[in-house]
């Protein structure tokens, strides 16, 4: 019998490890731009190997059972490309055909999806896709805009989407479906949701207040919903007008951090029936992201703005800003782990730095690819990262 109990704890033990090894969605694993391989040295700047990509692309990357995911455009066309993690290998090619024109171009913003073997990716003019990871074959494919009486926002539909409880969550923005939740395997709707016309950000799924939801923004407000009905649970109305509400919201510690350029950043608490309390527990002045998302390890959040800030978790007091002329800053995108944070900059450099409450402490740079929106990914000891002309896969160490 204890051998048995042993065999089961390692089953577990391994398949723990092997589901942090992904990197399924969009900001890992948990959804929130933490990862247990950052590492605490410099990685060499010379790539186990590089693919040929078609055009700039905004959508991040996804690397889940031993494949990669990334999405393309150019020529008219959007592109699902699937790689073997480890060498590169082509899998397989989805493409479609996307004319559109639109501010930025109808470049993906989406970062795909991984999950139970299917792939999960949505175009900028609302092209949902399922496909198998393991052949790129279509299982269904649906034109949210058109199915959900939406409009396709102004600089397109760029919130990835999430699984949660067994639906999949998307907001197409129609007036009498805000937000709907798919069968995974069919795509059809369990249930949907009215509000208003969709943001930019993506959602997250966390519990506040004892209470389960999935939180995100709409272009007017701040929201949660309840993932089993699609109910609205609270509404939130910033003092300020005029976000383009880009940047993930955070969860820390049982409340919500949220980051934007107008209203700053904010620390919100919850009641114990799961309503935000509108009123915020605390306002930060001095990290304000028009488009990043801050990221939060050991009690404290780190973001980039004119340079790079470090904040508190529980009061958003700011312990430092590293603005010199050598610090990351400006839109970036912040991997956590292992005491450490990388910073990957829109001009393709990589910051790697402490994270230390008492002072900046940034170990080094080095520059991994060309001008870049996408969010990179790390899996098994691998960082992807891409640009309009290549896809990139680095070694880390330890």
């Amino acid at each position: 019998m204890n051998r048995l109990c042993s065999l089961i704890v390692m089953i577990v033990v391994v398949s723990a490890t092997a589901l942090a090894e992904d990197w399924p969605q969009w900001l890992g694993p948990q959804r929130d731009g933490s990862c247990g391989e950052v590492p605490a040295k410099m990685l060499e700047a010379k790539p186990l190997w590089r693919r040929p990509m078609t055009g700039k692309c905004a959508s991040g990357i996804a690397v889940a059972a031993g494949r990669l995911v990334v999405l393309d455009y150019g020529s008219g066309k959007d592109f699902v490309r699937s790689y073997s993690a480890d060498k590169g290998e082509t899998a397989w090619t989805h493409s479609y055909d996307n004319a559109v024109e639109m501010q930025y171009t109808a470049m993906p913003r989406a970062t795909p999806l991984i999950a139970d073997g299917l792939v999960y990716t949505l175009s900028a003019t609302g092209l949902l896709y399922c496909l198998k990871l393991d052949s790129g074959q279509v299982v269904w494919h649906a034109d949210i805009a058109k199915v959900f009486g939406a409009k396709v926002p102004e600089y397109g539909y760029c919130a990835s989407p999430i699984i949660v409880d067994g639906k999949l969550i998307i907001a197409p923005g129609g007036p009498e479906a805000a937000i709907v939740a798919l069968d995974p395997k069919t795509g059809m709707p369990a249930w949907k949701t009215p509000g208003s016309q969709a943001a930019y950000a993506s959602f997250i799924a966390a519990t506040f207040g004892g209470v389960k939801q999935i939180v995100n923004y709409a272009v007017d407000s701040l929201g949660g919903w309840d993932p089993a009905t699609g109910k609205r649970l609270w509404k939130l109305v910033p003092p300020v007008n005029g976000d383009f509400n880009v940047g993930t919201p955070l969860a820390v510690d049982g409340k919500l951090v949220v980051s934007t350029e107008n209203n700053r950043t904010r620390l919100y608490g919850f009641s114990d029936g799961g309503a935000i309390i509108d009123k915020p527990l605390a306002v930060n002045e001095d990290l304000f992201m028009d488009m990043g998302t801050p990221t939060a390890i050991g009690g404290l959040i780190f973001g980039t703005g004119s340079g790079l800030v470090c904040i508190d978790a529980k009061d958003l007091k700011t312990c430092w800003i590293s603005d010199e002329d050598a610090s990351p800053r400006g839109f970036s995108k912040i991997i956590a782990g292992n005491g450490h944070i990388m910073i990957f900059c829109e001009n393709g450099t990589m910051f790697l730095a402490a994270a230390d409450r008492a002072k900046p402490r940034i170990i080094g740079s080095v520059s991994l690819s060309k001008d870049t929106w996408s969010h990179p990914a790390i899996s098994n000891g691998r960082l992807y990262v891409r640009d309009d002309k290549l896809l990139y896969c680095y070694a880390i160490g330890k």
